[in-house]
């Protein structure tokens, strides 16, 4: 089987993730992270259809770069795809920037959004284990499915950053092009398990 990769998402844009990958590898003393969550809190709003970001709207839309030491990192986590980027951010040791646990639109008449996990390289070696691991995952994950819905696909893009651009990787649960999105989200749930399976027998990357 063979792995599908995506078209890179036209906009995707950040500030400060230089500083942002540096926090992500800084643990906090207790009584550094309680003032934090005093100081400077992370607070998302949630939308209809269950998207987490600053405005709680359903479409896409500006969110938070939350370290994993942030004492509010995984209440801004949306609940669907939490076990799925705590398989890649804690148990890989790496850095994820994006998430989203699928979202079904079409009541807007909009396309949904398929279940991901996006992480950002810390340089570019680090960058490349990740796309031959996520690969290689994803080339097993397709080899046997545990939904004909759902395939297991790729994004490999970057991240803007001022002047800057951060190589990043986005590993998806995307629907296959003859599936129907009624089964795509009805087996969504299962076939993440299954990935997270597969990632828990994967080397260590980060």
């Amino acid at each position: 089987m063979s792995v599908r990769f995506l078209e890179s998402r036209g906009h995707n844009h950040s500030t400060r993730v230089d500083l942002f990958i540096r926090l992500w590898d800084t643990p906090l003393p207790d009584a550094d992270a309680e003032r934090l969550a005093t100081v400077a809190p992370i607070q998302q709003i949630s939308s209809s259809f269950g998207n987490m970001n600053n405005t709680g709207t359903p479409f896409p839309s500006t969110s938070c770069l939350a370290s994993r030491f942030h004492p509010d990192f995984e209440s801004v986590i949306e609940p669907g795809v939490k076990a799925f980027l705590f398989a890649i951010a804690i148990d890989h040791n790496l850095v994820t920037y994006t998430s989203c646990e699928g979202h079904d639109y079409r009541l807007d008449d909009r396309t949904p959004d398929e279940r991901h996990v996006g992480v950002v390289g810390r340089d570019q070696a680090e960058h490349q284990r990740i796309v031959d691991a996520f690969t290689g995952v994803a080339v097993a994950f397709n080899a046997c499915p545990p939904s004909p819905a759902i395939e297991a696909a790729l994004m490999i893009h970057s991240v803007h950053s001022g002047e800057r651009e951060y190589p990043a990787v986005d590993l998806y649960l995307s629907k296959r092009e003859a599936a129907s999105w009624d089964d795509y989200f009805a087996e969504v749930d299962a076939a993440c398990e299954h990935l997270i399976g597969m990632l828990a027998q994967t080397p260590s990357i980060g």
